[in-house]
Order: C-alpha cells, then sequence, then structure tokens
C-alpha cells in the first residue's frame, strides 16, 4: 500500500504539470499558483475547522522561510513548465536528490560530482531548442531550490511542527502570492470562460492536493527509502503524457539521459538519507 500511495502521488504530481503547462496558453504564472494553492488551503482549512484543530504555532518564523523558497520555486517551475516539453520541465524539478547528494559529498566526502549531472546534460541538450538555455537554467534551479525547501520542512518536522500545519501555511502564503502577483499580469485570477481553462485550473488544483495527499500519506509509514525512490517513476509518467496529450516526442539520448537521473537519484536518495541517518545518530 506504502508503493501505491507513492505511485498516485508521482502519477498526481505529472497530471498536475500537465494541466499547468495546458493552463499556461490562458493564464499566468500566478494566476497558477493561487488557483494551485487556495484549492489545497480552503480544503485543509474546512479540515482543520471540522477537526477543531490548532493552526497557530510558535515556528512562524520556520514556516516563512519555507514557504518564501517553496512558493518561489513552485512559481519559477510552473513558468518553467510553459516553455519547455512537459518530461524536460519534471525531469529538472526532481533533480533535488542530486543536489542534496552534491552538498553531502562536497561537505563530508569531498568527492567528485554525481554521475547523476551527466544524465542532465543528455535530457538537456536534445530537448532544449535555441534560445531556451536561460529557461532550461532556470529549471535546473528549481532542483536546487527544492533541495533548500526540503531541508526548511526536515527543520520544522524536527520541531515536531504537524505535517498538516505545515502544509497549510504553504497553501495560505501560496494563494497570498499568487493573488497578489496576479494584478500585474493580464486578466488577473478571473477565469477564461472555456472548458480548457476551467479543467486546467481545477486540474492543477484539485490534482496537486491529491498528490500532496498521497506523498504525506506515504512518507507517513513504511519504508522511507523505498518511497523516495517510486518519487522518480513521476518523470515516466510525465513522459508518457507528454508524448499522448502534447505530441513531444523524446529523442533516445534524452530517454537514456532520463534513465541516469532516475539511478543516480535514487542512488544519492540512498547516500543521503544514510548520512542524514548518521548524523541523528551522533
Amino acid at each position: 500500500m506504502q508503493s501505491l500511495w507513492m505511485l498516485l502521488a508521482s502519477l498526481f504530481f505529472a497530471l498536475m504539470a500537465a494541466c499547468t503547462k495546458w493552463g499556461a496558453a490562458d493564464y499566468g504564472t500566478f494566476t497558477l499558483v493561487f488557483y494551485r494553492s487556495a484549492i489545497g488551503c480552503i480544503a485543509i482549512a474546512a479540515w482543520i475547522i471540522a477537526t477543531r484543530r490548532e493552526i497557530r504555532t510558535h515556528y512562524l518564523w520556520g514556516h516563512f522561510k519555507r514557504c518564501f523558497i517553496g512558493i518561489g520555486n513552485l512559481a519559477l517551475w510552473f513558468w518553467t513548465l510553459g516553455k519547455l516539453p512537459l518530461e524536460t520541465g519534471m525531469t529538472l524539478n526532481y533533480t533535488s536528490p542530486l543536489f542534496m547528494a552534491l552538498f553531502v559529498v562536497a561537505v563530508s566526502y569531498k568527492k567528485k560530482l554525481p554521475v547523476g549531472f551527466v544524465g542532465i546534460l543528455m535530457v538537456l541538450r536534445p530537448t532544449v531548442s535555441a534560445g531556451q538555455e536561460h529557461i532550461a537554467l532556470i529549471g535546473l534551479a528549481c532542483g536546487i531550490l527544492s533541495t533548500w525547501a526540503y531541508l526548511q520542512v526536515r527543520d520544522l518536522n524536527k520541531l515536531h511542527e504537524p505535517v498538516w500545519r505545515i502544509v497549510f501555511y504553504f497553501t495560505f502564503f501560496g494563494s497570498l502570492f499568487g493573488l497578489l502577483g496576479s494584478f500585474f499580469e493580464p486578466g488577473g485570477i478571473s477565469v477564461v470562460p472555456s472548458f480548457r481553462g476551467i479543467a486546467a485550473l481545477a486540474g492543477t488544483g484539485l490534482f496537486g492536493l491529491f498528490a500532496q495527499l498521497c506523498l504525506t500519506r506515504a512518507f507517513g509509514a513504511g519504508n522511507l527509502l523505498l518511497t523516495s525512490v517510486l518519487q522518480f517513476s513521476a518523470i515516466a509518467f510525465s513522459a508518457v503524457i507528454s508524448a499522448v496529450f502534447f505530441g513531444e516526442s523524446i529523442p533516445p539520448v534524452a530517454i537514456l539521459g532520463i534513465a541516469v537521473i532516475i539511478a543516480a537519484g535514487s542512488a544519492a536518495t540512498l547516500l543521503t538519507k544514510s548520512h542524514m541517518k548518521a548524523i541523528d545518530h551522533k
């Protein structure tokens, strides 16, 4: 069941990314961030009220840091999804375990760069068109920011902040960020009166919420390493969705590069978690 929860989370993240790319034709990045966050915030807030949970926290600064980094990363990722092939945008976002391993290696072992960065080059070269290099670099920066955001979440977990409270503050601040930013975009948060526009926004918000819930459920029990490794299935799901719904062909060298990133990311996850576990035992 734990494997199923992680696979479902990966599928929902891939569908959320597809809806985001779909909606990028009609909406700005801030509007997409608003609906992605607001739908989840309303759902979590309703659950908090129904169960009489306490949303006040003693670690507001920690939540602010996590939200500042995480929401900024989400906005950049949504923007790149509208510019790059779907599987490329997804792959770059899932390079965070490689950067986490790079941090561990550089600080503790002082060895060479992880082999996964070779996979990144293999993915970028055939799928990034001329003039899109800066977009690809921003997409790669999302992997770095994801690593930083995960470290902030880890710090909040160490302070025994419940997962639902972390997610609530993230969606709440994400809603505010998206709303304020949307005033600088044509049309603001108004909904395009078409099936595609409504479906894109609803899919971005609902699939994002489902993915977050499944992810939380998956990491809540069982083998943490298995769960972490299975998250890379989102790249495979996005590749299939990209080919079927967007007609984006994937060159063989890019497929090989994705495989290298998945393998290296899995190994990097094992390295990082074993190192963090050793630190916690000291």
